[in-house]
Parts: C-alpha cells; structure tokens; sequence
C-alpha cells in the first residue's frame, strides 16, 4: 500500500527541515550577503580639532557612522584636555592652581601618563611647562623672545614631580604658579583613543592623522603596511624616509613645524624644561611605537636629550623605533627600524 509523505510524521519533519534549509540558504545567500556588502564600506572624513586638520579613514562595517563618532570622540576628549579651552578640566586644574580640583579618568589618565614619561626621560618631558611656552608665545601666536629673568622666574614653575595626584579621589593638585600644559601628549592620548574605539566597533583598516600624529589599523585594501612620509627638515615640502605601518603609531617633532625669527634667528616651539630655551642640538626625531601617546612624549623627550642620550634611551626602550635628524644632518636610524624604511 502507497504512503504519501503526509502519512508518515518521520518523513514530514524531514520535508519541513529540507525546506527551512533552503529558505535560510536563499536568505542568506541572496538577501544577507548583499546586505553584509553594503553595510561593510570606505569612510573618509576631515575636522578642524587640537589646532590641526585631523584626517580619519577607514573601512569596515558601518565605517561611515563609526568614524563620525570617533571624531566626536576626539572633540569631546579636547575639551578636557586643552589649556587653550577656558572650561577644560586642564584649564580649571590651572585656574585652581594650590588646590584639589576633581577630574575625569581621561585627564587623569594623560597626566599620570605626563608624569610617567617625565621620570622615564628624568625630566627632558615635562607637562608643567605652561608658564615656559606662554612666556615665549608659542600657542597664542604673541611671539617674543623673552629675557634671562623672565626665563628663570617662568623656570620656578616648572617641575612635573609636584604633581599632586590622588587617584582614589580622582583629584589633580599643582602648586600655585604652575601651568599645566598636555600639548606633548594630549593629541597622541587622543589619537590612541579614536583608533581604540574603532577596534572596539570592528573597524578592519583604519589610519587618524592628527597633523603628523599617526596611527593606523590593519595593513591597506592590498594587503601591505600603510606607508607614511618623514620630512625633510631642511625643506617641510619633500619628503625624506617613507615608513611602513601595521597597527602602530609614529611621530614626528620637528624645529620646522612652529617657529618664529626674530632679529635673525629662527626660534622653534620644542623647549628645554631644564633651560627654558629651545632645544638646539636636533632637527627632528620621528618616533615609530605601539601607542602615539607614547610616540608623541618620547618624540619630545629625544628631541631635547639630544643623539647621544636620546638614542640610547630609544634603543633600551622595547617597541620603539626612530629616525633622529641632527643640527649638522646627521642622521641616526634605530637598529629595528633601518632594514625596513625607504629613504628618498
């Protein structure tokens, strides 16, 4: 006798399985794929943020909406970390100055940073140098060339070991007098943080320039390493060495980038904590590394420690990699570093 499948619970179930597979199969095939392929996209965009033109690309699922919120991100991680904004949590630390003024986690988390580097490079970077870089202009453009006095009056100020940090209380104290500046490091701090934040959100390549401070995700749409250009110190306009990138940061800090001349002499905006001038002995340091908070202190640090200590100090320093250009154009390239980047 003739069954048909209805008959039989066993072949029925079976019928209703085969049939479902093959409903899932055209919907992911036909539906999910093609929606997958849309959504994963290039996404470039431009900003005014920390002084500079921040440029942030990257390519990945949603990347439009992701690299809107890392510059979002960005521009809200400024306005806690810039003496230049009169509300930032930096500016209130300063305006408070003798006393414990409460902060978020990202601004302690910059100035516990700041200190660090300043005992790692015992004081070459310093973030209480405020009073020093106000006194020679640099970041309110009244440039002036200031007198041994004033210098060693501003000098009194400047000390990152009287930092007061309770991090407990999330609380931040400086002695009356002292200026807290993070522009060494603020804008690496930032950097790190939008290229975090489209890890986290699955971004699969991504490269945020913050006016030189670079940092990258993955590798390009060929598969080789992002390849970034070192200037010539001598002429900003060509570039000298090209570096190749796979998730890692680079730096440069150049005598080029902010300076004034004045009766002759061109005076640059990277500053000696210790002498309270412009370091003199360099032209530029370009520091390659994990992070660019880190690139972005070390690259300072180096340039005021000059070849002799500041080589040794990257060379001692595990994941860190530089190019060291000096006043008479010597040029210095770390042990890791030369075997890999193209000079021009």
């Amino acid at each position: 006798m003739r069954r048909n499948i209805g008959s039989h619970p066993y072949l029925l179930a079976i019928g209703i399985a085969v049939a479902v597979i093959g409903l899932a199969a055209i919907g992911y095939f036909f539906i999910y794929q093609p929606y997958l392929a849309r959504s994963y996209t290039d996404a470039q965009a431009s900003r005014i943020l920390m002084s500079t033109v921040v440029d942030v690309s990257a390519y990945g699922r949603d990347a439009e909406t992701y690299v809107k919120q890392a510059f979002d991100e960005m521009e809200r991680l400024e306005g806690l970390l810039s003496r230049h904004i009169v509300d930032s949590e930096v500016s209130q630390i300063n305006a408070q100055a003798g006393e414990w003024v409460k902060v978020s986690d990202p601004t302690l988390a910059v100035i516990e940073l700041g200190i660090e580097y300043g005992e790692l490079t015992g004081g070459a970077f310093d973030i209480t140098v405020g009073a020093l870089v106000s006194l020679w202009g640099f970041g309110t453009g009244d440039y002036k060339v200031p007198t041994n006095e004033e210098i060693a009056s501003a000098l009194q100020t400047v000390d990152y070991r009287r930092i007061e940090v309770d991090k407990a209380g999330k609380r931040v104290r400086i002695p009356a007098g002292t200026v807290l500046d993070l522009g060494g490091i603020a804008k690496g701090y930032i950097v790190d943080e939008a290229r975090r934040f489209l890890v986290e959100n699955r971004i699969q390549r991504a490269i945020v320039n913050a006016g030189g401070d670079i940092s990258v995700i993955g590798s390009r749409p060929d598969g080789t390493p992002w390849r970034v250009g070192v200037q010539n110190p001598d002429d900003p306009s060509q570039i000298r060495w090209v570096i190749p990138l796979q998730n890692n940061s680079v730096v440069t800090s150049g005598d080029y980038q902010r300076y004034f001349v004045q009766d002759g002499e061109r005076w640059h905006h990277i500053l000696d904590p210790r002498t309270g001038f412009p370091a003199r002995r360099i032209r530029s340091v370009t520091i390659v590394t994990d992070k660019a908070a880190r690139a972005d202190a070390l690259s300072t640090a180096v340039f005021v420690l000059g070849l002799e200590e500041g080589s040794a100090l990257v060379e001692k320093l595990p994941g860190v990699e530089a190019i060291i250009v000096t006043s008479d154009d010597h040029v210095w390239i770390s042990s890791g570093l030369a075997g890999s980047i193209v000079s021009l």
